[in-house]
């Protein structure tokens, strides 16, 4: 990864920031920019409840593949892995290698191998100094990350905790709690959409996701504006005539 290709990432996802109607939508962008700068599959957790100790239910809000989001669910499911680790204790976490991923988790391990991952990396997110969720990265080949390529990742976190912290003006941690279920809400919102995406017009997830994605960018809306709109047609057994395009 070099320089240049790096602040053009990041200057990707800080204009989701600005451009972006909701927090869905701005981690959607994000995430996605993350994952073209450091070559991985990304996913994004979030606690529901950050005041509580030990955190509350993590959520996750985003992820830039089906297998990305596949593997998050199920490291919530087994309560281990990288971004459970990363919030708990409050620190950066890589494992590198089969056997490391086997030994340091052993039902995730296991599963991330079988899906052709070799290394697994997490950063913290955190507001007002501490860790809410985390930003994770998974990779298909046995790397150690580069000091660039870390400062790259950690940059991405807390462009996703600013993402979530300030869609609107959130000034304590209640808030914020509120405003994580928001998004997880809205995000449940985006995978109704893409299942109805799926089954009309017999694609898989990652096709049904950028669907989504191009109609937002074309019509300068909200990624869950345009799912709402699916879900909602969809529903009444009338789809939107701009699938048929697709």
């Amino acid at each position: 990864m070099t320089t240049s290709t790096s602040m053009a990432a990041l200057t990707s996802g800080l204009a989701a920031l600005a451009d972006q109607q909701d927090a869905v939508s701005a981690l959607s962008t994000a995430v996605a920019a993350a994952a073209d700068a450091l070559h991985a599959d990304v996913g994004v957790v979030v606690a529901e409840d950050a005041a509580s100790s030990p955190r509350g239910r993590l959520d996750l809000l985003a992820a830039s593949s089906h297998a990305a989001a596949a593997l998050e669910t199920y490291q919530l499911q087994v309560g281990s892995g990288p971004c459970l680790d990363a919030v708990r204790g409050d620190r950066d976490v890589s494992v590198v290698g089969e056997t490391m991923l086997r030994t340091r988790w052993p039902a995730l391990g296991s599963a991330l191998t079988r899906a052709g991952y070799r290394a697994a990396h997490a950063f913290p997110m955190r507001w007002r100094g501490r860790p809410f969720g985390a930003l994770n990265l998974f990779l298909s080949r046995a790397h150690p990350l580069t000091a660039d390529e870390r400062a790259t990742a950690r940059a991405f976190a807390d462009i996703a905790a600013v993402a979530i912290v300030h869609a609107d003006d959130r000034p304590d941690l209640e808030a914020l709690a509120r405003a994580v279920r928001a998004t997880a809400a809205h995000r449940a919102v985006v995978e109704q959409a893409k299942g109805a995406v799926r089954y009309l017009l017999g694609v898989d997830e990652g096709r049904a996701f950028a669907l989504l994605m191009r109609r937002a960018r074309a019509t300068g809306q909200p990624i869950t504006v345009v799912a709402r709109e699916v879900a909602d047609a969809v529903a009444a057994g009338s789809p939107p005539d701009w699938l048929a395009e697709g």
